[in-house]
């Protein structure tokens, strides 16, 4: 049987070295071995979202995030920072995770076989 389950990915050996990709800005795209991902920090949470816009499948590199909403650079379409939903559209997420090693990971859903 088939089912859906989390597959984990390091982004940072450390939450330090995490918070440093912040340091001018408060969007960085990221590199993954599952393509390419939109970081974004508001306050003191961070999310992250597929570097596309479900719209026209655009990147989102050059996006703003403006009162919970990221703003999508080429229509201003806005996505919630919450649960990436706008339009009637969603952009994909994905959770981030803090362990206790003070590494930083970032969860993708996959089909496994059970």
């Amino acid at each position: 049987m088939f089912s859906k389950r989390l597959k984990w990915y390091c982004l940072a050996e450390n939450k330090a070295e995490f918070t440093a990709l912040f340091a001018y800005r408060n969007t960085v795209v990221h590199k993954t071995l599952f393509g390419e991902v939109l970081l974004v920090k508001e306050e003191e949470e961070f999310f992250a979202f597929k570097n596309q816009c479900p719209h026209q499948n655009k990147s989102l590199v050059d996006c703003k995030v403006i009162e919970g909403y990221i703003i999508c650079p080429f229509h201003q379409y806005q996505f919630s920072l919450q649960n990436g939903r706008g339009h009637g559209l969603y952009l994909d997420s994905y959770p981030i995770e803090f362990r206790e090693d003070e590494s930083v990971w970032i969860g993708k859903e996959r089909w496994t076989f059970l």
